[in-house]
């Protein structure tokens, strides 16, 4: 039995399980069936750890990448690697109704580990980062457009809001965001 490479836990929710407990498609690839290992429930693991088992048991200038499935199409989560031995990473699973693997016809829900050049996932981090950036971009546009709403036949510099502003703007925000959580990515408006 080899020393273990790596391991997850879902925070909150599970032990560590380490790279043994996943089906080893090839030499770089590992698959965690989340429904048989965790739980059915599979919306309710929020985040997930990944983690190193030992110091420097990488190859130079390479690191695992996190990946995430439910049906079959794979979404990026982040990485580790030697210099970055652990990270707990958001899951944000895809829309399925019901966000459970209960009853005869439910998705299959996993996670997937692979080993990749560090300067590619290091660069898709960078990607997922801007993205993030450019979402805040916008979530605070919205919320500029909302409180400017406000400003009727007030000139200058000056806005004259209700006290409640933020709470109705996180009101409308939500109810959006809960319809469509891509609103703001789709909106055909830049933000600055």
């Amino acid at each position: 039995m080899s020393a273990p490479v790596f391991g997850v836990f879902f925070v909150g929710r599970s032990y560590p399980i380490a790279d043994s407990n996943f089906v080893r498609n090839d030499a770089t690839h590992w698959l965690l069936d989340v429904g048989a290992t965790v739980t059915r429930e599979y919306a309710e693991l929020k985040e997930v750890s990944l983690f190193l088992a030992q110091p420097n048991v990488l190859p130079p200038g390479q690191a695992l990448g996190l990946y995430i499935s439910v049906s079959g199409e794979w979404q990026w989560r982040g990485f580790v690697s030697n210099d970055h031995p652990s990270e707990v990473m958001p899951l944000q699973w895809p829309e399925i109704s019901g966000g459970s693997l209960t009853g005869t016809n439910h998705p299959a829900v996993q996670l997937g580990v692979s080993l990749e050049p560090l300067e590619e996932v290091v660069q898709r981090e960078g990607t997922k980062l801007a993205s993030r950036q450019e979402f805040a971009k916008r979530v605070a546009l919205d919320l500029f457009r909302f409180m400017e709403s406000f400003n009727k036949g007030v000139q200058g510099d000056t806005l004259i809001l209700p006290t409640n502003c933020l709470e109705l703007w996180f009101q409308k925000f939500d109810s959006k965001f809960r319809r469509n959580p891509e609103f703001l990515m789709t909106s055909g408006e830049k933000a600055p």
